[in-house]
C-alpha cells in the first residue's frame, strides 16, 4: 500500500511541475498579432461654447460629482433634469460661453469650469459625464 501511495504522490508532483513550465496567462491572437488593435488616445482639449452645446444638448448622461451621482438629461433650451441616486429628482439651468460650462440647480449658485473630453467621458465643471446610448 505504501508503494501505491508513493506512486500517486510522485505522479501528482510530476503533473504539477509539468504545468509550471508552460506559458503563463491567456494569449489571444489574431493573425499573429494582438486581438485588440492599439488605439490612439484622444487628445484632451477644452471645448468651445458651440462644441459644448453640440456635445450635450438633447442627450442623457450618467454623472459623477463629489456630492452625488445619477442620470442627467440636457435640453437645447438651457435646462436640464436629473435623477440623483441619493437625493432624488431635480432640474436646473446650463449655459456655455467661451470654454466655460456653467450649471445651476436648486438654490445652489452657478458652478462654472472648462468642458473637456478625455476619450471616454466629458468633464464639465465639477461633473464627469458618460453619455448613455439609449
Amino acid at each position: 500500500m505504501r508503494v501505491f501511495s508513493a506512486l500517486i504522490c510522485l505522479s501528482v508532483a510530476v503533473a504539477v511541475s509539468a504545468c509550471a513550465t508552460g506559458p503563463k496567462g491567456v494569449r489571444v491572437v489574431n493573425g499573429g498579432s494582438s486581438a485588440i488593435p492599439q488605439q490612439e488616445g484622444a487628445a484632451i482639449r477644452n471645448f468651445s461654447a458651440a462644441e459644448i452645446r453640440s456635445a450635450i444638448a438633447g442627450k442623457t448622461f450618467q454623472y459623477t460629482r463629489p456630492d452625488g451621482n445619477g442620470m442627467i438629461s440636457y435640453s437645447g433650451d438651457g435646462s436640464f433634469e436629473f435623477q440623483d441616486d441619493g437625493k432624488g429628482a431635480g432640474s436646473g439651468r446650463w449655459t456655455a460661453s467661451g470654454e466655460q460650462f456653467c450649471e445651476s440647480f436648486g438654490n445652489r449658485p452657478m458652478e462654472c469650469g472648462v468642458f473637456k473630453y478625455t476619450g471616454d467621458a466629458y468633464f464639465a465643471a465639477n461633473s464627469r459625464l458618460v453619455e448613455m446610448k439609449i
